[in-house]
């Protein structure tokens, strides 16, 4: 099973429409069972949770799946993989975002004093900003790290390496509409030293991943690798495959959301009971 960890701004929502075009009513993007934006990552109960919903499942995608957290006794089950990117474009485009889709009216100055926007990619993968240990995740669950900037050869590798079976024909989805705050924000002397002060250990990660890690796949997969990415790039059939596309929202509208919203009233309703000492 395909295990996508979706780290913010890193073209995770085409990514995640590949997996529900390649698998239909057998992909699920998923989120906590306790609530749907908590801290707490998704995990081996909750997985176990959703097998019964989904007995064939073959992958998953989500921002609360985490590198750190185990969600089987037998990883070797499990294929993780994540994509990177440039830690300095991926703040400054998140902070982009923040101000024309969420319309914050936030200062910078003050919005990169954040703590949950700070080393985002290594604390999503180690829990900690701590790029030795983010590594060492990789390493340990064996994660297939894709680059942003290197979308492509990306997908070509991962369907090679990891899954024969994934389509990765694709259109791109939630593209910005402009980048000129962003830009901005990276040509600016100043601003662009905050962005790097706020994420030092994701740049020692992004390196790692750049100059080893990647260039260390692209080997594995040999010599064709720049022709078959330039394929893809040219194919006139990058369409979604529409019937998986809707089987995919009609199993998570009608399946899991509703199995969702039930665990969590129910759980509500036992915490109310228990604070008014209701024994079951």
């Amino acid at each position: 099973m395909l295990v996508f960890v979706h780290i913010n701004k890193t073209a995770g929502s085409t990514m995640r429409y590949i997996l529900r075009s390649s698998y239909g009513s057998r992909h699920c993007d998923v989120e906590p069972w306790s609530a749907p934006w908590s801290e707490t990552p998704f995990s081996a109960d909750d997985l176990r949770r959703l097998r019964r919903l989904y007995p064939s499942l073959a992958s998953i995608a989500g921002h609360r799946l985490t590198g750190y957290t185990d969600l089987e006794e037998e990883p070797e089950t499990l294929d993780y993989f994540t994509f990177l990117r440039d830690p300095l474009k991926m703040c400054a485009s998140r902070f982009q975002y923040h101000v024309d889709h969420r319309k914050k009216d936030v200062e910078f100055d003050d919005w990169i004093q954040r703590d949950w926007l700070r080393d985002a990619q290594t604390t999503r993968l180690a829990g900690t900003p701590d790029a030795h240990e983010a590594s060492e995740v990789i390493r340990r669950k064996r994660i297939f790290v894709g680059l942003t900037e290197h979308f492509d050869e990306s997908l070509v590798l991962l369907k090679a390496l990891r899954a024969p079976d994934l389509d990765i024909r694709y259109e791109r989805v939630n593209v910005a509409g402009r980048n000129s705050l962003a830009e901005e924000l990276l040509s600016n002397p100043r601003t662009r030293q905050a962005l790097v002060d706020a994420n030092r250990a994701d740049l020692e990660l992004y390196r790692y991943a750049r100059e080893e890690l990647f260039p260390a796949t692209r080997r594995e997969y040999g010599p064709t690798l720049a022709e078959e990415a330039a394929g893809l790039r040219q194919d006139s059939r990058r369409v979604w495959n529409r019937r998986r596309l809707a089987a995919c929202r009609l199993k998570s509208a009608l399946v899991y959301k509703p199995a969702l919203r039930f665990y969590r009233w129910r759980q509500a309703g036992w915490l109310a009971a228990s604070e008014r000492g209701v024994d079951f």
